[in-house]
């Protein structure tokens, strides 16, 4: 197969090679935010390589490439091999430590259930998977249909996806969650910061960020009881939404983009409570919502409610410390903070 010209980059610095890349507008600006807690070098050399590499990928994989698709965390796009098969080649972009988180989706495709989508190929020094693409949407459109039904399918999806952890799973526990509340404490959010003079107070009531720095106390206890209730561990995928669960013609519901950890299943309730966003409700609705789905997620996935509550309090938590770590800005408004508030009451 001949060898694709993907792109040829002119820019020779992180803002020309963002711009120049056919990239979604969601990657763009995540790689530049991630730049500065990453360091430049790091992603211009990622960028400098990344038509090199598709290219070779493409060549060595029997690839016709498509376009790019909406992705915040990894180069995505459609592909045709030359079999036929329709897939997707997904490269992920650095992350803290130097490393790309697609190691750890591929391991955690290859334990779990089978409503994982399908890992055809993989080159790990690359960063790279190709996995098979689904013939359908995502759930994201239906939620706003048929909220309880989109829910259960989710939950279906959910216990389909998750297998018994054995010994060789090598996905992290997720007792490794306590280091993300460890590190916003010692940085410049947390409670340990200090001299803060009248305006950032106010800054900081305005934005929500003294409810979250409460609310992370909270959860980081909460997360502490849970891990001493020893469960059977399971393969769990870390941020199952809406769109990380499409329609498929061969399958039915396919779980793609999974983050990997080995735990309680109940952990993975966490990204459901607070997804789509935007939230195809208001937000003064945002707690009657969340109620409403845990009472039908526990119903399919035969979990109490309160547990539920508590794991999707703290997942909802992280969820918004990792977006401030990723370069984020906090939003008192933010879904996220209302589903929070939501669940504090339940716990």
């Amino acid at each position: 197969m001949q060898r694709q010209t993907i792109w040829a980059l002119r820019g020779d610095n992180l803002t020309e090679m963002v711009a120049e890349l056919d990239l979604p507008v969601s990657l763009r600006e995540r790689l530049v935010g991630r730049a500065s807690s990453l360091g430049r070098g790091d992603m211009e050399r990622w960028l400098a390589d990344l038509p090199d590499v598709v290219g070779t990928l493409a060549e060595r994989w029997e690839l016709t490439m498509g376009a790019a698709l909406p992705s915040s965390s990894s180069y995505v796009a459609a592909a045709d091999r030359d079999s036929g098969e329709a897939c997707i080649l997904k490269i992920g972009a650095p992350v803290r430590g130097g490393t790309v988180s697609t190691a750890r989706e591929a391991r955690a495709l290859r334990a779990a259930g089978p409503a994982a989508v399908r890992l055809l190929e993989e080159d790990l020094d690359a960063g790279a998977l190709l996995l098979a693409r689904a013939t359908g949407p995502s759930l994201e459109k239906l939620c706003e249909r048929d909220d309880d039904l989109a829910t259960e399918i989710l939950a279906s999806a959910m216990v389909s996806f998750q297998s018994a952890a054995g010994t060789g799973t090598d996905l992290p526990p997720l007792s490794v969650l306590e280091d993300t509340f460890e590190e916003f404490d010692r940085g410049p959010h947390g409670a340990s910061y200090r001299g803060r003079g009248l305006a950032d107070t106010l800054a900081e009531i305005d934005s929500g960020l003294r409810d979250l720095r409460k609310a992370t106390a909270t959860a980081r206890r909460v997360l502490q009881e849970l891990l001493a209730d020893k469960v059977a561990a399971v393969v769990l995928h870390g941020d199952l939404h809406h769109r990380n669960v499409l329609a498929d013609d061969q399958k039915g519901w396919v779980v793609i983009d999974p983050k990997g950890f080995s735990g309680a299943p109940a952990y993975d309730v966490g990204a459901l409570l607070y997804n789509p966003r935007p939230f195809p409700a208001r937000l003064d609705d945002v707690e009657t919502v969340v109620r409403r789905r845990l009472a039908v997620m526990s119903g399919v996935v035969a979990i109490d409610q309160a547990l539920l509550a508590a794991w999707g309090y703290v997942g909802s938590v992280l969820s918004l410390l990792w977006s401030l770590e990723d370069g984020g800005d906090l939003d008192r408004h933010d879904v996220r903070m209302y589903t929070v508030a939501a669940l504090r009451k339940l716990i």
